[in-house]
C-alpha cells in the first residue's frame, strides 16, 4: 500500500523487482515496498557512517590546521 504522503526530503521512485524480491518480502512479513524502503534506509545509514568515519579521520589528521584556521 502506497503512503498518501512522503515526509520532507523523500521522493517516490518506481523500480522493477523480480519474484524473488516479492517472495523475500513475504517471508519477512513485509510488503515489497516496505522491504525496498528498509533496504534503502540501510544503504543510506551505511554510507552516512562511512562519511562520518572519513570526516573524523580527516579532522584528526589535520587538527592543527583546523585549529589555526579557527583562530
Amino acid at each position: 500500500m502506497r503512503p498518501s504522503f512522503y515526509p520532507p526530503g523523500m521522493r517516490e521512485m518506481t523500480l522493477p523487482v523480480g519474484d524473488g524480491f516479492a517472495d523475500l518480502a513475504d517471508a519477512l512479513g513485509l510488503t515489497p515496498e516496505e522491504l525496498a524502503a528498509e533496504a534503502c534506509a540501510r544503504v543510506v545509514a551505511a554510507e552516512a557512517h562511512q562519511v562520518g568515519d572519513q570526516a573524523l579521520r580527516l579532522a584528526r589528521r589535520h587538527d592543527s590546521l583546523l585549529r589555526r584556521l579557527g583562530e
